[in-house]
């Protein structure tokens, strides 16, 4: 298995692609708090879904490669 440096992290979090991506990402839970809001308590599965569609994002956005090794393997 490959690992990627903190230079390659960083490089990826600023591409336009993976910008491109957040924001779509941030549009999806802007959408799910709205239905939420709009239809909470009507059937408590969906209301489970919609929270833990928005919660799954919210950690998506929170994901940090703080201890990454500065190595990478060579195959």
């Amino acid at each position: 298995m490959s690992t990627i440096t903190k230079q390659e992290w960083a490089d990826w979090k600023i591409n336009p692609v993976t910008k491109a991506f957040f924001q779509a990402a941030n549009i999806r839970i802007e959408d799910a708090k709205d239905i939420l809001a709009q239809s909470a308590g009507l059937d408590s599965t969906a209301d489970n879904f919609y929270r833990g569609f928005i919660q799954a994002y919210i950690e998506m956005f929170d994901f940090r490669i703080d201890d990454l090794d500065e190595t990478t393997d060579e195959d």
